[in-house]
């Protein structure tokens, strides 16, 4: 027998810290569940060639992600996930807010890099510190993007405050969903595992049928 098609396809966009080595769970968890994923690394990161030249070189190679899946493999618009963590929720809100997608997952995510800079420079991260230097204006561009969003964050989170989730959340069009997970830290899904992969994958069938989502929740 023929495997069942897809329920759709997830192009996964990584955190600063990470790359295809280590978030290769990720698409196999997500994959289990029926769903086609695209993992990536932008310029710079892992294998990839070239350098980090700036934001605009990242939303650069999520245009060239979504290109390769909707005209080269074929995938319509309508059946394609964007799923950014930490920085890639701001690749992830950029590209949404150009292209056509089914929905929007933003896991740990921020409103924008002036606004993360303010609540957290003197403990910046390392690996967050280029942020300083570009715009990431995820908010603004959030609220240009008329795809059902799913937003997901920590409480505590020791790297990005939970606040910017609610201004990630405050400036999302409807429908919308927040969830904050007690505990969970900056890494949602590798805190919360098989518990998460269920709260996505049943936003994601939803968001391909009907049902509303305009919900604010605060997860047990």
């Amino acid at each position: 027998t023929r495997d069942p098609p897809a329920i759709a396809t997830i192009i996964f966009f990584h955190g600063n810290g990470g790359n295809i080595s280590n978030v290769g769970w990720v698409g196999e968890r997500l994959s289990g569940k029926g769903f086609n994923v695209l993992l990536l690394d932008y310029r710079g990161y892992g294998r990839s060639e070239g350098r980090v030249d700036g934001e605009h070189g990242l939303y650069a190679d999520a245009d060239a992600a979504y290109l390769y899946v909707t005209k080269t493999l074929g995938v319509r618009p309508e059946g394609v996930v964007l799923f950014g963590q930490s920085l890639g929720t701001a690749v992830a809100a950029d590209l949404a807010s150009r292209k056509k997608c089914a929905a929007i997952i933003l896991e740990s995510g921020f409103s924008s890099a002036s606004d993360l800079a303010t609540s957290v420079l003197p403990v910046l991260p390392r690996r967050l510190h280029f942020l300083a230097r570009n715009r990431f204006e995820s908010a603004r561009k959030l609220s240009r993007v008329n795809y059902p969003v799913l937003i997901t964050h920590g409480d505590p989170d020791g790297t990005i405050p939970t606040e910017h989730a609610y201004r990630l959340f405050a400036a999302a069009n409807e429908p919308k969903k927040l969830l904050m997970f007690p505990g969970a830290g900056h890494n949602v899904f590798g805190s919360q595992g098989n518990r998460y992969l269920e709260v996505m994958a049943d936003f994601i069938r939803k968001a391909l049928g009907e049902g509303s989502l305009n919900q604010h929740v605060h997860s047990r």
